[in-house]
């Protein structure tokens, strides 16, 4: 389930984003960080736990769950909710939604019509959106 993706921040762009959400910088969090950007896509917490594995970093499955939920946090990654399945993860900066292939599975970005979340309007009187996610489901045009 992948498709091209945000190639990432600097070690030190991460690091201020970190410091300005009130968090510390840490090994593991800039350790997951790099893995999710060198694979590029849409990802889930176990590819980049396998990532880390291949390149030899020593960050427990635990704290890359922990640090992909605080890097999240700080708006640092995406999380595309693209259906069943484990949750994945991304490092494009654009708020977007995501298309699905029913055949291959592949997920796709598509951009946002108001580049910004929320990008649809809750009926007066529900509450406040801060986000909202459109999963585009079909066949995509390789499968197509």
């Amino acid at each position: 389930m992948d498709a091209p993706g945000h190639r990432g921040l600097t070690d030190r762009e991460v690091a201020e984003r970190l410091r300005r959400g009130g968090l510390r910088v840490t090994r593991p969090r800039l350790a997951v960080y790099r893995a999710l950007a060198a694979l590029g896509g849409h990802r889930s917490a176990e590819d980049v736990v396998a990532e880390l594995r291949r390149r030899r970093e020593r960050v427990s499955r635990m704290s890359v769950y922990n640090a992909l939920a605080t890097l999240r946090g700080v708006g640092l990654l995406m999380q595309a909710n693209a259906g069943p399945g484990g949750t994945l993860y991304e490092t494009r900066a654009a708020w977007h939604h995501h298309f699905v292939c029913r055949r291959c599975g592949r997920v796709l970005d598509v951009p946002c019509v108001r580049g910004r979340r929320p990008c649809l309007s809750l009926p007066a009187g529900i509450g406040r959106a801060e986000e909202a996610q459109i999963v585009f489901r079909g066949v995509c045009r390789d499968c197509g």
